[in-house]
């Protein structure tokens, strides 16, 4: 097979390949997307130019953890990407770079950490460390070795079980997060701020096995402690203020099924103010005055709508309490639609996380008479086989049909013949995937294929 000279960063998306760089550099190959069925579905990476060699391979793949990076000994690396006919899985992504000879090459730092060093040549030693109420997990120095290989995969950093929070304003995460959260875990946390003050906290996800794994959440700043409520399943709770200066978070998982978990903020305030509202996922605030009698409005980006909540909310006193009049709105793509405007964008539900279970979403496209439908795919990723996109060109579900897409194959751009396009989203009731961002626009006859 001829080596690849296209550029000097080219995406490898193929069964088997190799890559090319001129002698006296090597190469290094990074993954931006990995998922593999584990076990049954493996990329093979090997160094030279012959695919296949036992001799050369340096690593065998699989599963859904993106690797780290990998470097070639040579001037050439091979891929081979072997799958079984059952279950398909999204597949990888990566990118391969030109660099010096004798080195590593840039591992990264972990989300939440930080990274000392700064030398990647044979040698260089890289230590990492976290962010408060973070745990370093894996090694805390790695060496560049002789082998272009480094003496251990970058770590990365996990939120702790248990911390005592005294910061003015921070972030609660589950363990792992946005990973999945591990079993039988019984964490404690604290919110302790000054006494006077109140905590406010706004939940921005929520994903446990419902009934079996769960989350308290009480108010322990005043001489009788109080609980907010228990918390489980996938419903997101609504944001929550305490009467004291102190908030205790426990979280418990039980030895099965587990789930992405979740992703909190906080803030603290003073008695007579209203909390921080903060600002709405995937809309926009306008205000910051959270006194008595002041007012904020709310307004959701484009391509999502107010599911819940106001658009303006005032500071007032109600049964003895500083409360804001409404909830905070939130914003969410909705799950089908009728769009006429010359140009927008659309997403799946739960964007930007990954999409839900069980959908059953159309929506219908309408340009003007004598005007073409145009959709560029800017990102396309769902569960290969079972959860679909159907695109026809017309009204209806009865319309020609032009395409049904899946997994990341999709095209960049589609055309309809008519005004109107057609399009039909359904998921099963089990994986999920990151979905789709889509952009439409109107465009005149004459230029289609423009």
């Amino acid at each position: 097979m001829q080596c690849n000279h296209r550029g000097e960063h080219e995406h490898v998306q193929q069964q088997k390949g190799v890559a090319c760089v001129p002698r006296g550099a090597v190469i290094k190959l990074s993954f931006e997307e990995f998922d593999l069925e584990r076990g049954y579905d493996t990329l093979t990476v090997g160094d030279g130019g012959k695919i296949g060699d036992t001799r050369r391979v340096l690593y065998v793949l699989t599963g859904s953890s993106v690797p780290d990076l990998i470097v070639s000994l040579s001037n050439q690396m091979w891929l081979h990407l072997q799958s079984d006919d059952t279950i398909g899985s999204a597949g990888f992504k990566a990118e391969y770079e030109e660099i010096e000879r004798g080195g590593c090459g840039d591992p990264g730092v972990p989300a939440f950490g930080h990274r000392s060093g700064d030398g990647f040549q044979h040698g260089d030693a890289l230590t990492f460390s976290c962010q408060s109420a973070f745990e370093l997990v894996g090694e805390r120095t790695i060496t560049c070795q002789h082998n272009n290989q480094w003496s251990g995969n970058k770590p990365s950093c996990v939120f702790s079980c248990f911390f005592n929070f005294t910061a003015p304003s921070g972030t609660i995460l589950s363990p792992n997060y946005p990973e999945e959260y591990g079993n039988n875990l019984n964490c404690v946390w604290l919110i302790i701020s000054e006494a006077g003050s109140r905590i406010h906290l706004l939940f921005s996800d929520f994903d446990l096995e419902p009934q079996f794994d769960w989350l308290v959440v009480k108010d322990e700043g005043l001489s009788e402690m109080t609980t907010f409520g228990t918390f489980s399943g996938k419903d997101v709770p609504s944001q929550m203020a305490s009467n004291g200066h102190i908030m205790r978070l426990e979280f418990q998982s039980d030895h099965s099924n587990t789930g992405k978990g979740f992703n909190i903020s906080y803030t603290t305030f003073g008695q007579n103010e209203c909390h921080d509202p903060g600002v709405p996922v995937n809309g926009q605030r306008y205000g910051d005055q959270f006194q008595l009698g002041s007012s904020v409005a709310f307004r959701c980006d484009h391509g999502f709508i107010r599911t819940q909540g106001s658009d303006q909310v005032t500071c007032i006193i109600q049964d003895g309490n500083v409360v804001w009049s409404a909830a905070v709105p939130r914003c969410e793509a909705p799950c089908g639609g009728h769009l006429t405007a010359n140009s927008g964008v659309l997403h799946s539900p739960g964007w930007p996380s990954f999409y839900k279970d069980s959908l059953n979403c159309q929506w219908v496209i309408e340009a003007q008479p004598g005007h073409a439908v145009k959709i560029h795919f800017d990102r396309f990723q769902t569960e290969v086989n079972y959860d679909t996109l159907e695109i026809r060109d017309g009204p209806s579900a009865s319309s020609p049909l032009i395409g049904e897409y899946h997994g990341t194959q999709a095209p960049h751009f589609l055309i309809s013949t008519s005004n109107v396009l057609f399009l039909l989203f359904t998921t099963d009731n089990s994986r999920s995937a990151a979905g789709f961002n889509i952009r439409y626009e109107s465009k005149i006859e004459w230029q289609r294929g423009a």
